[in-house]
């Protein structure tokens, strides 16, 4: 059992992220189990313990007080996590601490499973995590994509292979009737983020008749999804050479007359006049190029690009900036490029990606689809 080194308020309470300076001094071990009490005896609940998780040093997966972190639990929770899933081929099945087993991610593309271990304590039971995946889907293979830099925190190894550790090729899926190129072991190639999958099909829909500017292309699914919608032109820009030389394949493997450059979207910005396009996507990765101060300077120059009637639907990924703080400073771009926006729809994760209510940080994907005055 450890406590708490000072009151703090109800609201604080509930968050399940404990930072190591909110603790008593305790000699119990990293990667285990351990019941937290507030400094007056409350009982907060059963959490993992590891002082060199970067996210916090005390993650709580249950309310319940003395609830092991064994075999029997993450059995249980896996199941309770499955169940709350819908019936179809490509998603994720474990979303971390909002699936009560932080640190696991697990997703699934058809008969393929991706597992990653982002903790000591996760990685310890990992085989354990692998059988039950096993028995529940009957798997081809099952890909532990464990080369996270975040694992060397906990003084675990970096890579990417196979449960059975046979080799896996690389090969072409279906998702929403377009063919996306997955090759999970090879860092190279850019895979599918799951979580864009409705907004890729959603923000396609409102793109009939428009001039598309993909700024983040990655695997494409914006700049498809506006073409078959019936999008007059689109261009997928990508700034990762081999990402950007997938897209093509990938365009070309679907037939769809997309422009694909490798580039930066700032540099299509400096570079086209305004009107060039009347539909903006951005999706910047999260990284200091993109902080709150970065994403201002992109908003700015999209907002001076577009015309009067055109759509942006941009997203955030950054866990560090809230959906309040990148509402404000999309408003904050509008105003400074004289800009008004109307919004269209407030976007969050979907249904396979759960947000806890007192974790925001679970809530890693926030956007806005604005049609812009």
């Amino acid at each position: 059992m450890i406590r708490l080194n000072q009151p703090f308020s109800d609201i604080r309470l509930a968050h399940p992220w404990v930072d190591g300076a909110m603790l008593e001094a305790n000699d119990a071990a990293n990667a285990t189990a351990q019941d937290l009490v507030s400094v007056d005896g409350t009982m907060l609940g059963s959490g993992i313990l590891d002082t060199r998780d970067p996210l916090a040093a005390w993650r709580r997966f249950s309310w319940a007080e003395g609830v092991a972190f064994d075999e029997n639990y993450i059995a249980q929770t896996l199941q309770e996590s499955f169940g709350r899933r819908p019936d179809e081929p490509c998603l994720r099945l474990v979303n971390s601490d909002a699936d009560y087993l932080p640190g696991l991610i697990v997703d699934q593309y058809y008969d393929l499973l991706v597992v990653q271990a982002e903790n000591a304590a996760i990685d310890g039971q990992l085989k354990f995590i692998v059988e039950v995946l096993k028995e529940s889907f009957k798997p081809q293979e099952i890909v532990l994509l464990n080369d996270s830099p975040s694992r060397q925190n906990f003084g675990l190894s970096c890579y990417r292979a196979t449960a059975s550790g046979n080799n896996l090729k690389g090969r072409w899926i279906e998702i929403d009737e377009l063919a996306y190129r997955l090759d999970l072991l090879n860092p190279d190639k850019a895979g599918y983020f799951l979580d864009q999958r409705e907004q890729q099909a959603l923000v396609g829909s409102l793109c009939d008749g428009r001039s598309v500017l993909d700024g983040f292309a990655h695997s494409g699914g914006f700049a498809m999804q506006a073409i078959r919608s019936g999008a007059e032109s689109a261009v997928a820009v990508e700034s990762n050479e081999l990402f950007a030389k997938g897209l093509g394949a990938t365009v070309q493997k679907n037939g769809l007359p997309i422009e694909v450059l490798h580039t930066t979207v700032e540099t299509v910005f400096e570079r086209c006049d305004p009107g060039a396009f009347d539909a903006i996507i951005l999706d910047p990765p999260a990284s200091e190029q993109y902080d709150i101060h970065g994403l201002a300077s992109l908003h700015q120059k999209a907002f001076q690009i577009l015309p009067t009637g055109g759509l942006l639907a941009t997203y955030c990924r950054d866990t560090s900036v809230g959906a309040a703080e990148f509402d404000q400073m999309v408003s904050a771009a509008a105003a400074l490029s004289g800009r008004e926006g109307r919004i269209f729809a407030r976007i969050s994760q979907p249904f396979d990606f759960p947000v806890l209510l007192n974790l925001p940080e679970s809530r890693r994907l926030k956007g806005l689809i604005l049609q812009v005055e």
